[in-house]
């Protein structure tokens, strides 16, 4: 996706598109039976992780915030609706693993908990660091197993959360064009996601030990997007934009 910066007309009419799309059939392709229970039991925590998202639709129509309009609040739902197609997908995932959905988790519920407590600009900081964490760590989890469906959804839902990173970035961005909200997005992003990343490592540590990713490539990814997303956000030099495609381009699947 291009690093340009997208109108909220620009993102509807993206995120319209997409929402036409349909579910992977659920359909066994392949043995999955060598592969480890705590993939299934970390793709379920995702999945459960992506099925919210109503009460931030709400706030996107309704708000005071300056940039915004009904462009965006109808952007805003076309994500979440993204959101829950992704939980769907997921679904499929973990049964096609043979594993069992989940209704509960710490880790889901310590987000949703972040995000009821502050305003759409915090909400969306969280949101973006659960892009950066997501895409990531699919992508990590997509490149260790063989070719197959389970594969290739995976994949499908990283290039989603690319583009929902950006999406999230553009609004961020309308948010910080002063030099000093700059500096307390940097503050306050860099706090956000170094938690969110230190508790997705511990709740997902038995996959990752299992599928052999270690966390180190794992904490590297998530460094390298995690300054991506920052310097769309507050960078106004071409220079940083270049930077910023490379960062991308050495990250890409």
């Amino acid at each position: 996706m291009s690093i340009a910066h997208r109108t909220w007309q620009e993102w509807e009419d993206f995120f319209m598109q997409r929402s036409r799309r349909s579910l992977p059939a659920l359909e066994q392709d392949r043995d999955y039976s060598a592969l480890p229970d705590s993939l299934a039991r970390s793709l379920a925590i995702f999945q459960l992780g992506e099925s919210g998202g109503g009460t931030i639709v709400a706030q996107s129509f309704c708000n005071s915030l300056p940039g915004l309009n009904n462009h965006f609040g109808t952007s805003m739902a076309y994500f979440v609706e993204e959101e829950h197609r992704h939980a769907n997908i997921l679904a499929i995932c973990v049964r096609l693993l043979g594993g069992t959905l989940i209704r509960s988790n710490w880790t889901a519920h310590l987000f949703v908990f972040a995000r009821r407590l502050i305003g759409l600009r915090l909400k969306v900081v969280v949101l973006l660091a659960a892009e950066v964490v997501g895409l990531c760590y699919y992508h990590l989890l997509a490149v260790r197993l063989p070719p197959s469906r389970l594969r290739d959804q995976l994949l499908e839902i990283v290039e989603d959360e690319r583009a929902h990173l950006y999406f999230h970035c553009d609004f961020l961005r309308s948010q910080t064009r002063t030099r000093w909200r700059k500096r307390v997005f940097v503050m306050v992003w860099r706090t956000v996601m170094a938690s969110a990343a230190l508790v997705v490592a511990i709740d997902h540590r038995h996959a990752i030990r299992d599928l052999d990713i270690g966390f180190r490539p794992v904490l590297a990814r998530w460094r390298s997007y995690s300054r991506l997303a920052e310097m769309l956000v507050v960078s106004d030099s071409a220079r940083d934009c270049e930077h910023a495609r490379e960062i991308q381009a050495n990250s890409s699947v």
